[in-house]
């Protein structure tokens, strides 16, 4: 049964290597949205303004019940200060894992830049701090960096994967780099080096912002794709909804629940 549950998940997760951007904390923003509260734990990206920030995601992986993701996020900023922690789960308990990851890091309003530590455990035996440390367990680091090199303009990096150990990682991520132009309402190109076995990746997407709502749509490549999403906020609270559409794979869902308070006197 454990090598029929090994082969089961080899085979899902080869299928996935080459179709998603996020994994254990992807929520469904965009990837040139400025305040993710997922993407200090997934891509090692600050927010600018501090304060503190809660979400939760789901995600549904090409239309599978099998292959779930359900994460958790609470984060804090004080000053130039950055940190978060998170926990998700992917996958039924016999096939999928459990993952903790921190992230800590610095920003201003000009710039910004963070590291971050994941580990993984299979769910199919209990979790624990000795099993989470132990050299089968997974664990990957990685780094990101942001900068504002002109007005309207914001530019980044992320690597979130630099040094792994031991299980290898469900999606091998690459180096990942991007530039945006506007606020709210603007449009991003963003390019992820080669991995094993591809040549990389291009995107290029826009977003269109009419108070509470904006709406955004992104093509990509390899193979050519599209998603599009949409997020409502209302005061502190912020939901959002994205659809990516896959030639082979099918359709994967992602939906998001934050809630931000900023510090007295940031930038909203």
């Amino acid at each position: 049964m454990r090598l029929r549950a090994c082969l089961a998940r080899a085979l899902v997760l080869c299928c996935a290597a080459g179709a998603a951007r996020s994994q254990d904390f992807a929520g469904a923003a965009h990837a040139a949205a400025t305040d993710d509260a997922f993407a200090l734990l997934e891509r090692a990206l600050p927010s600018a303004a501090p304060g503190l920030a809660a979400a939760v995601a789901h995600t549904r992986w090409w239309d599978s019940r099998e292959l779930e993701t359900r994460a958790a996020a609470v984060s804090g900023g004080w000053r130039t200060l950055r940190a978060s922690f998170g926990v998700s789960q992917t996958g039924a308990p016999e096939l999928g894992w459990t993952a903790l990851a921190l992230a800590a890091g610095g920003a201003s309003a000009d710039a910004g830049a963070a590291l971050r530590a994941c580990t993984r455990l299979d769910r199919d035996a209990p979790w624990s701090a000795a099993r989470a440390a132990a050299d089968g367990a997974g664990l990957e680091l990685g780094a990101g960096a942001w900068l504002v090199p002109a007005a309207g303009v914001r530019v980044w990096a992320s690597a979130p994967q630099i040094w792994t150990r031991g299980a290898a990682p469900p999606l091998a991520r690459a180096l990942e780099v991007g530039v945006r132009t506007g606020d709210d309402t603007g449009a991003w190109l963003l390019l992820r080096a080669p991995r094993a076995g591809d040549d990389g990746e291009r995107a290029l997407g826009v977003a269109i912002a009419l108070a509470p709502l904006t709406a955004w749509a992104e093509v990509r490549d390899a193979p050519l794709r599209g998603g599009a999403g949409v997020r409502a906020a209302a005061g502190a609270l912020g939901v959002e909804a994205r659809v990516d559409v896959h030639p082979v794979l099918g359709e994967t869902v992602r939906a998001a629940l934050s809630w931000r308070r900023s510090a007295p006197g940031a930038a909203p």
